[in-house]
């Protein structure tokens, strides 16, 4: 029987994956219930600022192979369902899951015999069994293990990477049978265009990882582009995803620490970590700032964690890197307010400028940022404080940098655009009234400043 692709939820990950499935030929419905949403998307407007994101759906709803709904019936016709809704954590760091467990429920007056469930939301080792096999059972009386195949393909969606897409991400997966897993992989093989990997077999496509070419160049090896791995189970799976980021924000908080080193001894820690990135096997590099944000590295630790206490463990580490990077904005403004003392700058007397409401350069993407911490402590110590943020109109003080410039007495870089960075390197200091630039992202080079602007990073200063 032919795939018929049903998508719930057009976001960030969703609406690239029902382009994706329309483009390679399969029919696709995308689900969303933000009627407005379906409305500028059948439209070929894109509600997410990105390139590829946008390329991809005009070419997905050219095909004819892609209908957008906000009516949930409209499902009826799929025998593939994806998962794509958010899972947030809630304001005391719980995962939030009701957003997962509607759309099964939704699902679940759909759902028949053969078809075939993936989750790609991200979830706690334990969620799909738990949670969402347990409520199909539940509301059907359908089994994973011979009704229908139900697998996890944790999303892996990079914002702003003009490289990485949608189209050519490695992935894994896993589901409740072997069988089941083969037969998702095939689907997925055939988005991707990837071959199918036996995660057993993943350090033997690495190696080696490093050779000499006949003719003396040094090549690297990578996991091919587009590929599927087979985890040996859906809990396996689940994990990938936490732990891949849980990796990342530990290390970020390891480098954070450094960065506070760096400070009490007066190094520059952003050139030690390039030296440090000379040495061509064993490490990151990862760099420090001002906060960590998103849907991943600020949230998986938690699911992770939630994870682990639900098995009586305590794991302490993550707990520590995620108490370390929720703190950074605090550190951060703390930096600032010790360097205004310093040069005796009374803070209530300065406007302040925060440049970046993103967590992260070049995308209009602010969950988990650090930069609402930051205007949060900002609005205390200063006399005004404005924000600008191009990818942000509607939150920005004004829709014009240069009128902000011309009244900052300190700057607080949050997010490191591309347009700040050009902006802030181009700028004639003479003609403001600027005294301090904190660089949160360690993105400006100190050397190209004027000498009456004080200059600060995260663990550097000028």
């Amino acid at each position: 029987m032919k795939k018929v692709v049903g998508v719930l939820g057009l976001g960030y990950v969703g609406l690239p994956m029902a382009s994706l499935s329309a483009i390679k030929g399969f029919k696709t419905i995308g689900f969303d219930l933000d009627k407005q949403k379906i409305k500028k998307i059948s439209a070929s407007i894109s509600p997410i600022n990105d390139h590829a994101t946008s390329l991809n759906l005009t070419k997905a709803i050219s095909t004819g192979n892609l209908k957008l709904t906000a009516k949930f019936e409209d499902l009826s016709k799929c025998n593939l369902f994806i998962i794509c809704v958010p899972t947030p954590v809630l304001e005391n760091k719980e995962p939030d899951l009701t957003h997962l467990i509607d759309a099964v429920d939704q699902v679940s007056k759909v759902l028949k015999k053969g078809d075939i469930l993936i989750v790609e939301s991200t979830v706690f080792p334990g969620t799909c069994e738990e949670y969402v096999e347990r409520n199909i059972s539940k509301n059907t009386g359908l089994s994973s293990k011979k009704d229908y195949v139900l697998a996890h393909c944790p999303e892996r969606v990079n914002p702003g990477d003009s490289f990485w897409n949608s189209s050519n991400i490695p992935r894994v997966i896993g589901a409740t049978t072997k069988e089941g897993n083969e037969e998702a992989a095939k689907f997925y093989s055939k988005l991707l265009g990837g071959k199918i990997i036996d995660v057993k077999d993943v350090k033997k496509e690495l190696e080696p990882k490093f050779k000499l070419d006949n003719n003396g160049n040094l090549k690297s090896k990578f996991v091919p582009l587009g590929s599927i791995t087979l985890m040996k189970t859906i809990r396996d799976a689940e994990a990938v995803k936490a732990m891949e980021n849980t990796v990342r924000d530990v290390n970020i908080a390891f480098v954070n620490e450094l960065a506070k080193i760096s400070t009490a001894l007066e190094l520059d820690v952003v050139d030690i970590i390039d030296g440090m990135a000379t040495k061509p096997f064993g490490k990151g590099p990862f760099y420090p700032g001002i906060g960590v944000g998103g849907h991943c590295i600020a949230v998986d630790p938690e699911w992770l964690k939630t994870a682990s206490f639900k098995a009586g463990y305590f794991p302490e580490i993550i707990n520590l890197a995620r108490n370390t990077n929720n703190l950074m904005p605090i550190f951060s403004m703390r930096s600032l307010q010790d360097e205004c003392d310093k040069y005796e700058i009374i803070t209530k007397e300065q406007n302040c400028l925060i440049l970046g409401i993103s967590y992260k350069k070049n995308i209009d993407d602010l969950r988990e940022s650090p930069y609402f911490e930051v205007k949060k402590i900002a609005d205390d110590i200063f006399k005004k404080v404005d924000v600008f943020d191009p990818y942000f109109k509607d939150l920005s003080t004004s829709s014009n940098l240069e009128d902000l410039i011309k009244t900052a007495d300190i700057i607080i870089l949050v997010t490191d655009h591309d347009h700040f960075i050009d902006y802030l390197r181009s700028l004639d200091y003479q003609e403001t009234s600027i005294k301090i630039l904190f660089d949160g992202r360690n993105c400006i080079d100190p050397s190209l400043l004027p000498d009456n602007i004080i200059y600060r990073g995260i663990g550097r200063s000028g």
